[in-house]
């Protein structure tokens, strides 16, 4: 399936999204302000009684917070009657689909059947909105302690990653030097088994944690201590390089810095350590809900017991303003599956019961693709794995973790993790100016995911961008939160100093790099592996090729492109018009420089024939017909159409690459589609060109390799040519 330009996308032949309650606005909102409701004038209460032990900014604080949420249309009010007409609505029509539901499934069997009305039942949840996700969490937070494990756990209070970096109130001074970036130091660092990177942090966080291969001495868990083993044997292969330990050393370094909470950006995900990664960071996300939870349940017992004229109530600060901690973003329905899979396997043993919610409709809505839609032959590896399975791009799905329970299809404001695409996320996000839109449920994050980033450039990034605007914005409503148990460093605003970011790609690319540099602000500091010296793609032209590489002489990042435009029409085209080099591919990786370009040889009259993302299949059959026969001079390729389609593209005597691909393997990949030479005819030649500038360092070492990438980047000449084969 291919990207959508206006971010419209994915199959929409499956079941209900799991979506956000929908905020409704009626006469009376618009009219008078709502009710405060019981929950948030308890809470107004406790705050009001702990005066004498909570300083007067703490409590003008919480007065703020309560009073904006309060006057911007928020609070757990109770529907009027427009609002109750709309869910007796939605009910209406949830019970029809059950009755026709249950006239289809007659045949099942007893626990199916119970499985499909917990299914409905969480539909029911979803449609009617907010007052049941507000009941759900409320009762969820009343839970107190049932074993020995959670009070163990809470004593752990000083030397536990977790509490050393949330229970960590910091100081208004140390905030304001974090954004001056007054007190951030640069050093380079080795991990071992990981590679070469830089470590970004404040003055008081230098380090990285030293590794211990006992995951219980690290404060994992003990409940997912006693799974990783056979988890990483079953579902990673690595068995092998085990031993006796639940992982490998490549694993075992990188747990080491996620589970010091710093941020992280890996670009060197591979097709053999993808799986590896993906135990990781579902480890350090459970093994984080879970110390959340058995904190609030410690803290549900301390309160349940205490008396309230002697408790200092800033003691059970453990909460933020929504409930939602973990969002993973994924850029596939299969990839989703791999992570439930991965965390079912890790929370729950094969030998004990253990409950998964819904798990049916998932694996129905999640392993299922349409009949009609066949994978192609004859593809890379890559291709196959990253194309493998359901490979819808538009879907969100809560989870709701407990003690031996994995909920799925919760509502987000019951949800502990999110799981969810760009498309997912902007959908339900929205825009200025729409009607329906909810991004309250991002406030409270603490863990942010990015798998497979360098997908998200083939999809829309601009979905990226758009979901770091709306991260930690103050909520609409109240959601149900009992703000005396809110931590200060959320209610004053600096929950993304506490975030934790980490960043998997199996590509370095500026727009990753902005996103890491520009919106990661963790106090623990940040941590970015370097791509590891290369010979280059260059290596994999099985042909002698003579490839020819102009520098752009460009001012800034911003304008490179149109600096790269300019020098391309002045410079290049005058050459590649000549009747010798006829069947030229350029080679695109911008959907913006690929328009600009065809309108410019529509102005000019060129002939020329196109292939790009949003192109039909039988339009781009005829392209690569018409330029395979020579009917066509210029053929313009898209580097999305070639991530999406791979198509083996024929008669090509010459390729540009207007700017160097995303992906490295895909400059080879095109130069061992040229003509063979000794078919080709006396006098014909064939060409390679590629521009590049200053800015394009990263790219140009994974294709030319990192010595060279050195000398052209620091040369003063603008032109420098290699012809496979050679020692050049």
């Amino acid at each position: 399936m291919g990207p959508r330009r206006h971010g419209h996308g994915g199959k929409r032949g499956h079941k209900k999204q799991n979506r956000p309650a929908k905020k409704r606005k009626t006469e009376n909102n618009k009219r008078s302000l709502p009710q405060k409701p019981a929950e948030t004038r308890e809470a107004a209460k406790q705050i009001l009684e702990s005066s004498s032990s909570e300083s007067e900014e703490e409590i003008n604080d919480y007065q703020k917070l309560m009073f904006s949420i309060k006057t911007s249309g928020g609070g757990a009010t109770e529907m009027d009657g427009s609002e109750s007409g709309d869910e007796e609505d939605d009910e209406k029509d949830d019970a029809d689909g059950d009755k026709s539901d249950e006239s289809e499934d007659d045949n099942t069997s007893d626990d199916e059947s119970d499985e499909e009305n917990e299914d409905k039942e969480m539909d029911s949840n979803i449609v009617n909105g907010k007052k049941k996700e507000t009941t759900t969490q409320i009762e969820e937070e009343v839970e107190v302690m049932e074993s020995d494990e959670d009070e163990e756990h809470y004593q752990m209070k000083e030397s536990d990653p977790f509490s050393i970096h949330f229970e960590n109130e910091k100081e208004e001074d140390f905030i304001t030097n974090l954004e001056k970036k007054e007190s951030w130091k640069k050093s380079n660092i080795k991990v071992p088994h990981v590679g070469s990177a830089s470590l970004t942090a404040s003055t008081h966080q230098s380090k990285i944690s030293s590794t211990d291969r006992d995951l219980k001495k690290q404060y994992v868990k003990s409940k997912l201590c006693t799974q990783v083993f056979e988890t990483n044997k079953s579902r990673c292969n690595v068995d092998r390089d085990l031993g006796d330990y639940p992982l490998n050393g490549f694993q075992e370094n990188l747990f080491s810095i996620i589970n010091n909470y710093q941020d992280l950006y890996l670009p060197n995900r591979t097709l053999p350590n993808g799986e590896q990664i993906r135990l990781v960071y579902c480890l350090h996300a459970l093994n984080h809900v879970l110390k959340t939870r058995s904190r609030v349940i410690a803290h549900n017992t301390k309160l349940k017991k205490r008396d309230n004229d002697q408790t200092d109530s800033s003691d059970y600060r453990d909460q933020g303003l929504t409930r939602p901690k973990v969002l993973i973003v994924l850029p596939f329905r299969e990839s989703a599956l791999r992570v439930i899979e991965m965390m079912t396997s890790l929370l729950m043993p094969k030998d004990q019961k253990h409950v998964v919610g819904n798990k049916k409709r998932f694996q129905s809505e999640y392993t299922e693709m349409d009949k009609d839609i066949k994978k192609p032959p004859n593809k890379p590896a890559e291709y196959d794995e990253i194309f493998a399975g359901n490979i819808d791009d538009h879907f969100r799905l809560g989870m709701g973790v407990a003690k031996n329970t994995l909920k799925l299809y919760t509502p987000f404001y019951a949800s502990d993790i999110i799981l969810a695409s760009p498309l997912g996320l902007r959908t339900v996000i929205g825009a200025e100016g729409d009607r329906e839109r909810d991004y309250d449920f991002l406030n409270s994050i603490e863990i942010l995911i990015f798998d497979q980033a360098d997908i998200f450039l083939m999809q829309n990034w601009d979905h990226i961008t758009h979901l770091m605007k709306h991260l930690h914005l103050q909520p609409s409503e109240a959601h149900g939160v009992d703000f005396s148990r809110v931590r200060m460093w959320t209610v004053n605003g600096w929950s993304k100093f506490y975030r934790q970011t980490l960043m998997f790609s199996s590509v370095a690319a500026p727009q990753i790099n902005a996103i890491f540099n520009r919106h990661c602000s963790n106090y623990a500091g940040k941590v970015m592996v370097t791509r590891p010296d290369t010979s280059g793609a260059i290596c994999q032209i099985v042909t002698q090729l003579p490839q020819t590489y102009h520098k752009i002489k460009t001012s800034s990042y911003a304008s490179a492109a149109d600096d790269r435009f300019e020098f391309f029409i002045k410079k290049i085209l005058p050459q590649q018009k000549e009747a010798l080099k006829a069947q030229t591919v350029l080679f695109i990786p911008s959907y913006f420089d690929f328009v600009r370009l065809r309108n410019h040889f529509v102005r000019e009259d060129l002939d020329f024939s196109q292939i790009c993302e949003y192109s039909s299949d039988k339009n781009n059959s005829r392209s690569r017909s018409y330029f395979f026969h020579g009917n066509a001079h210029f053929l313009l390729y898209t580097e999305r159409a070639h991530f999406f389609k791979r198509f083996k593209v024929r008669g090509i005597h010459h390729i540009v690459f207007y700017e160097l691909p995303t992906y490295p393997h895909y400059y080879s990949e095109l130069c061992n589609m040229i003509q063979d030479l000794r078919s080709l005819k006396e006098g014909d030649t064939c060409t390679c060109t590629a521009l590049y500038t200053q800015y394009d360092a990263q790219k140009l070492a994974d294709i030319v390799g990192t010595n060279r990438t050195s000398i052209m980047i620091n040369s003063t000449k603008t032109t420098h040519m290699f012809v496979t084969g050679d020692n050049t």
